[in-house]
C-alpha cells in the first residue's frame, strides 16, 4: 500500500483507471444500434486511403485492430461496416463522460480522449464509485468502460485491460501483481524496448531485478532508473500526467563545423527518416515544420513554416526542410542542425493518408520499416545519404508534450 503524507497526517490513496472500450466504434454503434452485432470500424470509407481508427469487438474477432490499413481490414472481413470518423462528436461525448466522472468521483485526471484516473482514500469508496460510474456511463451513453483499481496509478492502468470489454479488476497487492506481468504489458515499455529486454533474458518484470544495475545502465542509460522503479514499484504516481505530444524531431551536432550544403542536407534527410519512424509508430502527423540552426559560435536561430497539409513521411519532411534551408543565408559554419514537426494529431482519424497511394505502396512502406526495425536505421539508406560515412544522429531526440513525465 502507498502512503502519502500531507502535513502531520498520512493517508492511503487508491486509484481507478477508467478506459472506454473501443471508444470511437462504441460511440458509433450507440448511435446506430442496428450495427450492434456487426463488425464495425471507424476510419473513412472503402475507397479512402486511411487506417482503422477504432474497431468494435466484433471486428476484432477477425483480427482487425486500430492502425491497420483499411484495405487490409476489408481483406480480413469483406462485410466490415465502415464509418467515417466524427471527431467533434467523440470530443463532445468524452467531455460529457469526464464531467460525469468528476461530479461522481469528486476528482479526475484526464489521460487521453477515452481514459482518465480518479482516486480516493478508501478502497471501499473507490470500488463503489467505480461500479456506479461504469453503470451510469452504460445507461446514459450506451457504451461500456473498463476499470482497473490499485494503490498505484501504473498498476491501475495495467489492470484496466484485464477483463475487457466492460471489465472490472481490483489489485490487492500491486507489487506482486506487476512483478508477474510481461514487460510488454507495462506502460512506457514499447515494442523495441521489450525486444531489447527479451534479448537480455528479461521477459517478466520480476526478472529485471536479476540484472545488475550496471548492466541495465549500460544497455538502457537513463531509462534503467525507470526499469528499476517498475521492478520495485518505487515509482511516482505523477508518471501519468496528460501528455499529449506537441512535436517530434531530432537535432544533430556535426563532428566538425561545416558550410557544406551536401553534408547538411544529408543529415536533414537522415533526421527526417528518424522522425518518420516515430511518427509511423504512433500514427502521428503534423503541419508545423521547424528547422534549427546553430553556428560555430553557438548562436542559434530557427525557421518555421506552417504547411497547408499534414505530413509524416520522410520525403515530405525532407522536401519542406530543404526549402527552408535553401532560404537561409549562412554567415558562418554550422555546428548543429535540427528538424521538428509540430501541430501533431493522430493520423488517419481526420482524413486519408496521402503517402499510401495504393496497396502496393503501403506494403512496400511496411516492408522497408520492418527491415529497419530488425537490422537498424542504416540497413536501408537513400542515395543522397551516401555523402556522409557516419549516419548516426549525434544530438537530442525531441518529443515535446503538454505534460512532463516525472
Amino acid at each position: 500500500m502507498v502512503s502519502y503524507r500531507c502535513g502531520e497526517y498520512s493517508y492511503m490513496i487508491w486509484w481507478t483507471h477508467l478506459d472506454m472500450d473501443s471508444f470511437f466504434a462504441s460511440v458509433e454503434i450507440a448511435s446506430r444500434p442496428y450495427y450492434k452485432d456487426s463488425p464495425l470500424a471507424v476510419g473513412g470509407n472503402e475507397y479512402s486511403r486511411t487506417v482503422v481508427a477504432s474497431a468494435s469487438y466484433k471486428a476484432r474477432e477477425y483480427g482487425i485492430k486500430s492502425g491497420m490499413p483499411l484495405y487490409e481490414a476489408l481483406n480480413r472481413c469483406p462485410h466490415l461496416v465502415i464509418v467515417n470518423p466524427d471527431i467533434e462528436k467523440y470530443i463532445s461525448i468524452s467531455k460529457d463522460i469526464f464531467g460525469l466522472v468528476e461530479n461522481l468521483a469528486g476528482n479526475i485526471l484526464p489521460y487521453s480522449i477515452d481514459e482518465c484516473f480518479f482516486y480516493s482514500k478508501s478502497k471501499d469508496d473507490i470500488i463503489s464509485k467505480s461500479l456506479y460510474i461504469k453503470r451510469i456511463i452504460k445507461e446514459k451513453f450506451k457504451i461500456t468502460a473498463s476499470c482497473g483499481i490499485a494503490d498505484k496509478k501504473i498498476v491501475a492502468k495495467i489492470a484496466s485491460d484485464e477483463k475487457k470489454p466492460d471489465g472490472f479488476f481490483v489489485v490487492e497487492d500491486s507489487l506482486k501483481y506487476i512483478r508477474e506481468k510481461d514487460v510488454g504489458d507495462v506502460p512506457g515499455i514499447g515494442r523495441k524496448l521489450k525486444k531489447k529486454l527479451n534479448s537480455l533474458g528479461i521477459y517478466y518484470v520480476k526478472q529485471i531485478d536479476d540484472i545488475p544495475f550496471t548492466i541495465l545502465r549500460k544497455h538502457f542509460k537513463q531509462y534503467s532508473y525507470f526499469l528499476k522503479e517498475i521492478a520495485t514499484l518505487k515509482i511516482s504516481d505523477n508518471i501519468f500526467v496528460y501528455d499529449e505530444v506537441k512535436s517530434v524531431g531530432n537535432t544533430h551536432t556535426f563532428e566538425k563545423d561545416t558550410f557544406k550544403k551536401e553534408e547538411i542536407l544529408s543529415y536533414i534527410s537522415i533526421i527526417s527518416q528518424h522522425m518518420e519512424q516515430r511518427l509511423l509508430e504512433d500514427f502521428f502527423e503534423g503541419n508545423k515544420l521547424t528547422v534549427t540552426f546553430r553556428y560555430s559560435n553557438f548562436q542559434t536561430f530557427t525557421k518555421q513554416k506552417k504547411l497547408e497539409r499534414y505530413i509524416y513521411s520522410s520525403e515530405e519532411i525532407f522536401d519542406e526542410s530543404s526549402k527552408i534551408f535553401d532560404s537561409v543565408n549562412l554567415v558562418m559554419p554550422l555546428r548543429l542542425v535540427g528538424v521538428s514537426l509540430g501541430g501533431i494529431r493522430k493520423r488517419g482519424v481526420y482524413g486519408s493518408l496521402p503517402f499510401f497511394e495504393n496497396e502496393k505502396d503501403c506494403r512496400l512502406k511496411e516492408c522497408l520499416n520492418s527491415i529497419k526495425r530488425e537490422f537498424g536505421e542504416s540497413s536501408i539508406i537513400k542515395l543522397r545519404d551516401l555523402y556522409v560515412s557516419d549516419r548516426k544522429i549525434k544530438g537530442r531526440r525531441i518529443i515535446n508534450r503538454t505534460g512532463d513525465l516525472v
